[in-house]
């Protein structure tokens, strides 16, 4: 989508595409049925989202991604995920899914919300974030920071 409608573009527009902590994690997230695909997919945003941001930099095209960690959604809230974070029960529910949730952050907290990644959005094509393109922006409580080391 996003390449069919940059000839549709006025010069100063802002693209921002979805992507998600698995794509800045890599092999990392690794942990189930479909996640290597996943995570592949999301990397490959990443790039995209770096390598168009530079081809359209002349035209004052912006072009970010936001990579959220966990979201309390219906791809979170279901039961092949609540067997991913909790293999030792046999049907595990919501609410023992959500005593493991928090090991993907930094901060203690399960998820982040939707809201969390719409106001992101929201910044991002805003004329407050008129000189950022090519960002890879984060809203993952922390998801990042906990699983790189820092190499400074």
């Amino acid at each position: 989508m996003i390449q069919a409608s940059i000839p549709h573009l006025n010069d100063g527009a802002s693209i921002i595409a979805t992507g998600s902590l698995a794509a800045l994690l890599g092999s990392a997230t690794n942990q189930g049925p479909g996640s290597s695909a996943y995570s592949l997919a999301k990397q490959v945003v990443a790039r995209y989202v770096n390598d168009l941001s530079i081809q359209l930099a002349s035209r004052m095209i912006r072009v970010n991604a936001v990579h959220p960690a966990n979201v309390n959604t219906d791809m979170l809230q279901n039961e092949s995920m609540y067997q991913q974070f909790r293999p030792d029960k046999e049907s595990p529910t919501r609410e023992d899914a959500e005593v493991a949730f928090p090991v993907m952050q930094a901060m203690p907290v399960p998820y982040v919300e939707p809201r969390d990644v719409s106001n992101a959005v929201v910044f991002l094509a805003s004329d407050d974030a008129r000189f950022i393109t090519g960002s890879q922006l984060r809203v993952d409580a922390g998801g990042y920071v906990k699983m790189v080391l820092y190499k400074g």
